[in-house]
């Protein structure tokens, strides 16, 4: 294998016009000599936008791909697919990595096999400004919450080997759903030094599917749950039958007593985020 091998960068883009080329000059100036950046526009409409991209097709660092407003899903898994990349490193528009990001994030892949995920502590910047220090990586820990963001550099031949971005997915989550398919075989999760990702908060108008997401929050996670029934029953029975369980938090007889059997108090705790 080479020493740099092929990275490929994929950003899926509606109507980001305005922040893309931060985006774009922040792969521009990355010390790591080896990269594609793919950009896939998702039926923007925006003018600001589309004469970007236009400008961008006659630039040999730039792959750009036009599709039809189909979902970030569909998006990131065509833009993937088209790559030539042996690692892959999703990068929204709006957002920004270090320059030194996927040259640090290639040594940890090139040096051990058994590592899938390449994470990075990350700051917010925008409508919220503050640094988030990741967690320590369990499979137990990632089956309760999402511990990783979309900018998580992992192996194409793991992404093949789930089938991609789960396209049920439409309305978000589709990241932690991602990371829990690869994760749930076995593998390690390395993490870079000091703070190499910067993830935009765009005003809440701004932001795609934010109202739908969070409306669809429960629906969301149940269906991600489904989507890996096989490892959720290795911790529980019959996880899809517990989750009605749920409803219980907001009941009466929750309120006023124990009536929770500890199997059931511990899933909930699971997915509350509590340890």
């Amino acid at each position: 294998m080479s020493l740099n091998p092929i990275v490929s960068v994929i950003t899926t883009c509606y109507n980001d016009g305005k922040y893309l080329q931060e985006c774009i000059d922040s792969v521009r100036v990355q010390t790591y000599p080896n990269i594609e950046h793919i950009i896939i526009d998702d039926g923007s409409t925006d003018a600001n936008t589309l004469e970007l991209l236009q400008k961008l097709r006659s630039d040999p660092d730039f792959k750009i791909i036009t599709t039809s407003n189909q979902g970030v899903c569909k998006a990131r898994n065509q833009a993937i697919n088209s790559s030539k990349g042996l690692y892959i490193l999703p990068l929204d528009s709006d957002d920004i990595i270090s320059p030194i990001f996927v040259e640090l994030a290639v040594e940890k892949l090139n040096k051990d096999e058994n590592v899938k995920l390449v994470a990075s502590n990350y700051k917010l910047f925008g409508r919220v400004n503050r640094t988030v220090v990741l967690e320590e990586y369990s499979i137990e820990k990632l089956m309760g919450h999402n511990l990783f963001v979309v900018t998580t550099m992992f192996r194409r031949k793991d992404f093949d080997s789930v089938g991609g971005f789960n396209i049920n997915m439409k309305e978000g989550l589709e990241d932690w759903d991602f990371w829990l398919s690869i994760m749930k075989t076995g593998g390690k999760v390395n993490y870079l030094e000091g703070v190499n990702f910067f993830y935009r908060m765009k005003p809440v108008t701004e932001s795609r599917n934010a109202n739908g997401a969070a409306k669809n929050h429960s629906n969301l996670r149940r269906q991600m749950w489904q989507n890996n029934s096989d490892l959720y029953s290795q911790y529980y029975p019959n996880p899809l039958e517990m989750l009605e369980y749920l409803n219980i938090l907001n009941s009466k007889e929750y309120r006023l007593g124990k009536m929770i059997l500890f199997p059931v108090r511990k899933f909930l705790n699971l997915f509350s985020g509590r340890y």
